[in-house]
């Protein structure tokens, strides 16, 4: 169902991209918002309301817009029109409703739809659903402090969609997106159990399967040229990291530099970087870019309390 950004949906709060070129404008176009619009004309007709699928459709759109308040209504409609006619889709639509509530740090409300929605899919023996399930429950429980069951959910999710006797990733149904997304999480969840030397082997072999599947200025490998950085400063190696950091958001600014939170939040961490080794001016100019980009408390953005940076457009 997803395109170009479902594997940012395992970045983790701590996580972040920056580079200090081309400075984004404020009211740069949302590039989701042709297709939310097309969406919901699909819904407003008679037989569009009661197309489930095309709330589904929709409400992943408004998550990936960060437009919660939407995104939740749209997924409530979408889930009682499915709940007793497509297994798989009922289950697909609890998922995505619990990986929004993750990213917005209600963690309550995300696990018994994530719990639900693997119950269905272990029912219908759905391998790559369940993995994908375990994907989603390792950040559930990452954003909980529970590094222990999150990195045992990480690994069961590697287990079943991108086992380690493939090193790109090859052998199994699941597509490079579901690949690199487990690879990610685990990745992820070594290096907040202070194993980033342990993370980079992970991210490497999700790299390889970007680059197979996308091309160089794409969301997925600007995302883990920057993770593979971040892994890398966080491990000690300062050298690196920075050019590195600044490739990675480098890629993604055409998708995300109209201002989606993660990309705000990776503006943070690379400011962090740069303070750390020195780079001053560099640092003030991320700060402006900044300033530029994020929501006023009052303007209703999405909070920096969240777990999750969603991503979620390899649809």
């Amino acid at each position: 169902m997803r395109t170009e950004m479902k594997v940012m949906a395992v970045v983790l709060i701590s996580v972040a991209v920056a580079s200090t070129g081309g400075m984004a404008q404020q009211n740069e176009a949302n590039p989701l918002a042709s297709q939310i619009r097309e969406r919901e004309a699909a819904v407003v007709s008679a037989a569009g309301q009661a197309d489930g699928t095309a709330w589904l459709r929709l409400a992943v759109l408004y998550q990936d817009a960060a437009r919660y308040d939407e995104a939740e209504h749209a997924f409530r409609h979408a889930i009682s029109l499915l709940k007793k006619k497509d297994r798989t889709l009922y289950a697909d639509g609890l998922d995505h409703m619990g990986t929004m509530y993750v990213e917005q740090g209600k963690f309550g409300k995300a696990e018994p739809l994530e719990r639900k929605a693997l119950a269905i899919r272990e029912d219908m023996n759905d391998r790559t659903a369940i993995g994908t399930s375990y994907t989603h429950l390792a950040m559930l429980a990452y954003g909980r402090h529970d590094l222990t069951g999150a990195d045992a959910d990480a690994r069961m999710a590697v287990s079943l969609l991108a086992p380690e006797h493939s090193a790109d990733g090859t052998g199994t149904e699941a597509t490079p997106e579901e690949k690199m997304s487990a690879l990610i999480d685990l990745a992820l969840i070594e290096c907040a159990r202070r194993d980033c030397a342990g993370a980079i082997p992970e991210l490497n072999r999700a790299l390889r399967i970007a680059h197979a599947n996308y091309q160089a200025n794409s969301v997925p490998v600007g995302f883990l040229d920057f993770l593979l950085a971040n892994a890398s400063w966080k491990n000690g190696d300062l050298r690196d990291a920075p050019a590195l950091m600044k490739r990675g958001i480098d890629e993604m600014q055409q998708r995300l530099g109209w201002g989606h939170p993660t990309f705000i939040a990776a503006l943070k961490q690379y400011r962090t970087l740069l303070t750390q080794i020195g780079s001053n001016a560099e640092a003030d100019e991320v700060d402006r870019r900044i300033a530029l980009l994020e929501p006023s408390p009052k303007s209703g953005g999405r909070p920096d309390k969240s777990a999750l940076l969603g991503i979620n457009a390899l649809r």
